[in-house]
């Protein structure tokens, strides 16, 4: 039942309303203090960042604002419980995976996880099970999960625990979840989904269907991502009996902040209001101006979008124009003042969202228009798959052994002692504890020759490399 009532910036404003004289936490004193250029920029927004005092309710521990706010959400979003994150959905993947896996405890999970997902294998002392989505040769992506590849992960290892997806993707492919939760159920194993990118699938028709109606167990979403959240702000939703809730509750409590932000809080409240009140026609309006758009782009030439299931993502090939996505990417940032979301050697993504219509894609569609190679056409190499490391040594064992800084190209042999990761989209190419190989190494040096950008690692230019001390692989 939809509702009106904005929980937790209602309780922030009853609070105000009696204009107090604040003698706690945090120092700027509701805005009073702030620096003043920041001051000016953030207004009354100041006067909103506040502490868990009595009658704003708290977040650890809620019985007021903060639970009805939760439980209003949890509503909306089609889950049992719902669980604010202020520390972002890495937060959620971190206390999905430390709630299910114990020392030791294999799990399954994609190659195109989040280096969040690695973050709280190593924390859980959890032993990962890599299986593979499908690939967009042309595009140079992963896509898809099928069914059989988790039923074949399932059969080879049915010890596991979970398995874990990532649904949609980045690029706004998603899965047969429905398919894989019976699978997994059926094995005694639970479905954990990054859901990092779905947040609005609730509220549209023509969305994909969400990880909750699907039938998974848990599933974190990036409210900030795609809907009206501040950066930062977002939700775990939990549903059925294969969840410990008490175990999960004690794993955010780990992972979360004892100084939460209202002001994340609140805007998770007012991003489920507003998708409640008028989701609907906001989404309706974009979804209608993109589909227009989708139809301009297809008509030009060098162009081509990906048919994602998301309609919202518009992933743009361009290399038949002779330029890279990054190459694409400067241009529209430097001649067209606009900033894309990310981009690869072959392509680059926008990310459009109810607050887009007709005048931001008619800019949009107008400027992809308009690439044309720079100077000497550039030849993009086909896509090959990444190659993927030997692990040997257990990914959290690997996070801790001493290690040393090599030259990229002597890296070969050795074993990593850290992650490689492109970014974005944030999907680890080398993990602790993976033998290090030539075509690695190769791979790597091409991904930097096309301009790619790395984190993870301790140089980000990947001149060098961080390898565990005295291991050979053998």
């Amino acid at each position: 039942m939809m509702t009106t009532r904005i929980p937790i910036l209602h309780a922030i404003l009853s609070h105000l309303q009696h204009s107090p004289t604040a003698f706690h936490v945090p120092g700027h004193k509701m805005g009073r203090g702030l620096p003043s250029d920041l001051g000016a920029w953030l207004g009354a927004a100041g006067r909103l960042d506040l502490t868990e005092i009595p009658g704003l309710d708290d977040l650890h521990a809620p019985e007021g604002a903060i639970r009805e706010a939760q439980e209003l959400a949890a509503a909306a979003f089609g889950a049992e419980e719902t669980f604010f994150l202020i520390n972002g959905s890495t937060a959620g993947n971190l206390a999905m995976v430390m709630t299910v896996c114990q020392p030791d405890d294999t799990i399954l999970v994609p190659r195109n996880l989040h280096k969040s997902v690695i973050h709280g294998l190593v924390l859980a002392q959890a032993r990962p099970v890599f299986y593979s989505p499908d690939v967009h040769a042309e595009f140079g992506i992963a896509g898809r999960v099928t069914p059989e590849e988790i039923e074949r992960a399932v059969r080879e290892h049915p010890q596991a625990k979970a398995v874990l997806i990532t649904s949609p993707t980045y690029h706004g492919i998603t899965s047969d979840l429905q398919a894989i939760a019976d699978i997994a159920h059926r094995a005694g194993m639970l479905l954990l989904v990054d859901e990092a990118h779905g947040a609005h699938f609730a509220f549209h028709e023509e969305l994909p269907r969400t990880a909750m109606a699907a039938g998974a167990d848990m599933a974190v979403q990036s409210t900030h991502k795609l809907l009206g959240a501040l950066t930062q702000a977002s939700m775990l939703h939990v549903q059925g009996p294969r969840v410990d809730r008490v175990r999960l509750r004690k794993r955010l409590q780990l992972v979360q902040s004892t100084s939460p932000s209202y002001l994340l809080m609140a805007s998770l409240d007012a991003a489920r209001w507003q998708m409640e009140t008028e989701g609907q026609a906001l989404l309706e309006k974009a979804i209608r101006a993109v589909s227009d758009g989708a139809e301009r782009l297809k008509q030009t030439a060098g162009l081509h979008l990906l048919p994602a299931d998301d309609p919202l993502k518009w992933t743009i090939g361009v290399t038949e124009l002779g330029l890279t996505g990054t190459d694409a990417y400067r241009i529209l940032q430097e001649e067209h003042k606009m900033t894309l979301e990310l981009s690869d050697p072959y392509n680059v993504l926008a990310v459009l969202t109810y607050a887009d219509g007709p005048r931001q894609v008619d800019r949009l569609v107008t400027a992809l228009s308009k690439l044309a190679p720079q100077g000497e056409r550039l030849t993009v190499p086909p896509y090959t798959a990444p190659p993927v490391g030997r692990a040997v040594i257990p990914l959290h064992a690997a996070f801790d052994l001493p290690s040393v800084t090599v030259p990229l190209r002597e890296a070969a042999g050795k074993v990593a002692a850290e992650m490689v990761i492109p970014y974005p989209p944030g999907i680890p190419l080398v993990l602790p504890g993976e033998e290090l190989t030539a075509d690695m190494i190769e791979y790597i040096e091409q991904l930097r020759r096309s301009g790619v950008r790395f984190s993870g690692a301790e140089d980000a230019a990947i001149n060098t490399l961080q390898v565990i001390r005295q291991h050979a692989v053998t």
